[in-house]
């Protein structure tokens, strides 16, 4: 049974500065979730010391700053506002979910590496990759916008470009989606599907460097044989005409 962790809950006081607005973890504190759900209800998840999610849950987070360190742990983290990172992500086996469902813009700045990344609007929102930072997932990679209002994921200072990398081995699930400057510089993302809204700049997505290579004709053995005699027989020939 998940037992909900409140934000005042006193025994977190010590270690954890807190408002009916989200939660601070301060410099020098700790906060461990274990297997508790946490509703911030759209307040920000601000973090100079350590939270660990375990293997639990947080919903309704606005933005997640990372000044200390966040353990993604095993668990889940809903975010609805920006993410940064100046500080040190361990994903774990954990997933972190970045959504829109009002059509904005959400930031993401710093590098990261995710188990599992999700970014997802239904209303034609973006995703603005910080440029020259690195996003890296390491096994699930989604991407979801909706028919007629695709999701954006664009680079914050064009055309300097952002990168994002899929691992070899991750799997994806990508539909709707416009890219601007920003590189898939890992597995290729979304092959099969083209880029709307986007301004082309798309190296690694869709279907750019994906043409097959035209194939070079062998020759059999007697075929071999064949060019052998043709190309001596015409040096022999070039050798009687200068008599």
């Amino acid at each position: 049974m998940k037992i909900r962790i409140f934000c005042l809950a006193a025994c977190f006081l010590l270690a954890v500065g807190s408002s009916w607005a989200g939660i601070s973890v301060g410099s020098g504190g700790s906060l461990s979730l274990g297997q508790g759900a946490l509703d911030l209800g759209g307040g920000d998840l601000t973090i100079n010391g350590l939270f660990d999610v375990g293997g639990g849950e947080v919903s309704g987070i606005g933005d997640v700053v990372i000044g200390g360190t966040l353990e993604g742990g095993s668990g889940a983290l809903w975010v609805y506002g920006d993410w940064i990172n100046n500080g040190g992500f361990d994903a774990g086996t954990g997933q972190v979910s970045l959504l829109d469902d009002a059509g904005g813009s959400s930031l993401i700045m710093g590098s990261s590496t995710f188990h599992g990344l999700s970014m997802a609007s239904s209303a034609g929102g973006s995703f603005v990759l910080e440029s020259g930072r690195t996003q890296r997932v390491t096994n699930a990679l989604s991407i979801q916008g909706v028919n007629g209002q695709p999701v954006q994921i664009q680079s914050s200072n064009p055309p300097q470009v952002a990168e994002l990398v899929l691992d070899a081995e991750g799997s994806q699930n990508i539909a709707f989606v416009g890219v601007s400057d920003v590189y898939a510089t890992g597995q290729h993302l979304a092959p099969e599907q083209t880029n709307q809204g986007g301004n082309g700049n798309d190296f690694g997505w869709f279907g750019r460097g994906l043409q097959p290579a035209l194939p070079v004709p062998a020759l059999s053995v007697g075929g071999l044989l064949i060019l052998i005699l043709v190309f001596f027989g015409a040096a022999w020939l070039r050798r009687g005409s200068a008599w």
